[in-house]
C-alpha cells in the first residue's frame, strides 16, 4: 500500500494522480450467423414460428415416445424388483410372491395391459 501512495507520510505523488483510467475497447459488433439470418425473416414468419413452437414441444415430451423393451429386459426388470422387494423384507417373505408381485408392478410401470 505504500507504494501506491508514495511515501511512508500517507500523500498521493504527481505520478499517481496522473495516471487516467485505461478505457476499454468495445468489444467486436459481430454478430452469428443464426441471429444475422433471424433479422432478415419477415416477422409473420416468425410470429408463425412462435405459434408453432409450444406445440412441437408438447410432441417431444418423454410419455408421448414409446420405448420397446425386450422380454429379456423386462425379465431383467422383474428380477431386481423382486429381489428389493424381498431385500425390504429382509428375505423373509415368499420368493414367490415377491416375484409375482414384482411382475405386477413392472406390469403397471410399462403400461401393459393384463
Amino acid at each position: 500500500m505504500a507504494e501506491i501512495m508514495g511515501k511512508t507520510t500517507g500523500k498521493k505523488t504527481a505520478d499517481a494522480a496522473e495516471v487516467k483510467p485505461v478505457e476499454k475497447k468495445a468489444a467486436s459488433a459481430k454478430k452469428p450467423v443464426a441471429a444475422k439470418a433471424a433479422e432478415k425473416k419477415p416477422a409473420a414468419e416468425t410470429a408463425a414460428a412462435k405459434k408453432a413452437a409450444p406445440a412441437q414441444a408438447a410432441e417431444n415430451t418423454p410419455v408421448a415416445e414409446a420405448v420397446e423393451i425386450t422380454a429379456e429386459q423386462r425379465y431383467r426388470m422383474v428380477a431386481e424388483a423382486a429381489y428389493y422387494r424381498a431385500e425390504s423384507n429382509q428375505f423373509m417373505s415368499d420368493p414367490v410372491r415377491d416375484w409375482i408381485e414384482a411382475e405386477s408392478d413392472i406390469a403397471a410401470l410399462l403400461g401393459e395391459k393384463k
